[in-house]
């Protein structure tokens, strides 16, 4: 396994900041995460509610493997070495705190970017590795995802920045996820077992909006593969292209046998790619897109 995309979060002494349960287990589970690819023993927290939010002796097991992982990384950092009853608590132990892992997580080579404290990340980059793919057929490779719990809506898709090779495994391997546990899911590959890294996009419940566009057959740009660009009505962060109800068999078919799928996002101007057989008829499918990362 590899480091998945971790939610780290700024604390700057606003008025309306408010560290709560989950963000000690958010924390927690970070630097256990962490603590596994760096070599580290992991620690068994206690899963914080409301009624205990911040305990100290969890707060200090917190500091004191984040202590162990920058040791063994080579990253400089400061601790809180002795919590006790009575000592006063401001922002600036959570900022220290969030930042010390954020520092062990950017040099292991995490993704993303902090987010305000008031801020949730719904969306997540992870990869499937060439290399981990189970030697069972068919195969599966198991992801960590530290914001699904068993039960919630979630999508998962591979980027619209894959290439046209990353694309070709995609469709050939015939991908299919499956919750295993809370923060865990499993990818299967029910055909060809994809011989490239696939850049895969996650995202917390469903994309935020939908749209029938049309591809007309006359429409296509190039030499092969072919590409077109519609616009949608708002801006896209991810954006994905699927069949539906109302398409006719033989619009199903041509945009299955054309391999197509997103490819670039600028805006509200979307390009569709083409790497298989160019359709000869107009298209109809479904463009889903989200709109932001992080609410």
């Amino acid at each position: 396994m590899s480091l998945p995309e971790l939610t780290f979060k700024i604390w700057d002494g606003d008025p309306n900041e408010y560290f709560r349960w989950i963000d000690m287990n958010r924390l927690a589970y970070n630097a256990n995460i962490m603590a596994r690819e760096a070599g580290v023993a992991q620690v068994q927290f206690v899963e914080a509610d409301r009624t205990q939010q911040f305990r100290l002796d969890e707060v200090q097991r917190l500091e004191n493997l984040t202590k162990s992982i920058a040791l063994i990384i080579g990253v400089p950092i400061t601790i809180e070495e002795n919590w006790y009853a009575g000592r006063q608590l401001n922002y600036h132990d959570f900022e220290r705190i969030e930042s010390n892992l954020w520092a062990c997580y950017h040099a292991m080579g995490g993704e993303g970017e902090r987010v305000e404290s008031d801020k949730f990340r719904i969306v997540v980059s992870a990869t499937l590795f060439a290399s981990d793919w189970s030697a069972t057929s068919p195969s599966y490779q198991d992801i960590d995802l530290p914001f699904y719990h068993d039960g919630a809506d979630a999508m998962a898709w591979i980027s619209h920045k894959a290439t046209d090779e990353q694309r070709y495994y995609e469709i050939v391997g015939r991908l299919r996820t499956k919750v295993i546990t809370d923060r865990s899911i499993r990818v299967w590959a029910l055909g060809m077992t994809p011989r490239v890294n696939l850049p895969m996009r996650v995202k917390r419940g469903v994309l935020d909006m939908n749209e029938q566009i049309t591809l007309t057959a006359n429409g296509w740009q190039g030499n092969g593969p072919w590409t077109q660009t519609v616009t949608i009505e708002s801006n896209a962060t991810d954006a994905i292209l699927g069949v539906w109800e109302g398409m006719s068999d033989e619009q199903v078919n041509a945009f299955v046998e054309g391999m197509i799928f997103v490819s670039g996002i600028n805006g509200q101007d979307v390009t569709v790619r083409c790497i298989g057989a160019k359709p000869a008829i107009d298209l109809t499918p479904t463009l889903m897109w989200n709109e932001q990362e992080t609410i």
